[in-house]
């Protein structure tokens, strides 16, 4: 583990904790590191919610990291979602064995995400949820999926690495299948689903493609309507954005 990633794992087990933040942020400076006045700013930006100025002093500075230290909507370092049973601490090449595997790649945002957390159940689980329709219902997040989960292939599956959210992805493409469906699903080329949304058999799913890298999908009821393109739900252009809708659930 560097210097740095330590600095950011006791900023992620912390949460709520300034100190960490402001310890990270002297070594920084001692340093004329320019992530230091970024890092401060970030902490200013929580109690002015000065976000452009905050989008400004990120130029220039690495994606992933920004999104490890800052809070959503900016980033993926968050105060008041917990996230238990997390998978293993990963490492870069960890995640980029896996989207090997996957064809495709992840955005910075989900990159960060992995690299902090690596899954988990979120508590609070529920999301806001932006289509009219449903303005009224809660969506429930079960787990966000883990890389490197424990997972036992069958005997004629190969034993090569993946993890627990390949499998999952693996999963979606055999439902499609037992439906009728040929191949893998054109619904969700250039997809991956990181979570699931149990109350209603739906999954949450991130673009792994240029054309929609970082957008993130629900599906709903996808277990009985896999061919259905009106159960696909665009649901917000960011991770961090995702991570900013979950709340409590509202009182019935």
């Amino acid at each position: 583990m560097t210097e740095d990633d330590a600095f950011i794992r006791a900023i992620v087990d912390n949460p709520g904790d300034d100190t960490p933040r402001l310890v990270y942020a002297d070594w920084l400076d001692d340093r004329d590191d320019p992530r230091g006045p970024y890092l401060r700013a970030e902490r200013d930006a929580v109690e002015t919610g000065d976000i452009a100025r905050l989008r400004e002093l990120a130029v220039g500075l690495d994606s992933v990291w920004v999104a490890r230290v800052s809070r959503p909507p900016v980033g993926v370092c968050c105060d008041r979602v917990r996230f238990n049973s997390r998978g293993r601490t990963l490492s870069a090449d960890d995640i980029g064995h896996l989207e090997r595997q996957l064809g495709g790649q992840f955005c910075a945002g989900y990159r960060a995400f992995l690299m902090n957390y690596n899954g988990g159940a979120p508590a609070p689980a529920c999301l806001s949820y932006p289509d009219p329709t449903w303005a009224d219902m809660d969506i429930d997040v079960g787990e966000f999926y883990a890389v490197g989960a424990p997972y036992e292939p069958a005997p004629n599956e190969s034993s090569e690495w993946y993890g627990n959210l390949k499998h999952e992805r693996d999963f979606l493409h055999e439902l499609y299948q037992i439906s009728g469906g040929e191949g893998d699903n054109p619904l969700i080329t250039g997809m991956v689903q990181f979570a699931d949304t149990p109350n209603d058999l739906g999954y949450l799913l991130i673009g792994i493609a240029p054309e929609n890298r970082g957008r993130i999908y629900h599906f709903r009821d996808y277990c009985h309507f896999s061919r259905d393109p009106g159960h696909l739900f665009d649901y917000c252009d960011t991770f961090a954005a995702l991570l900013n809708c979950i709340r409590p659930a509202r009182n019935p």
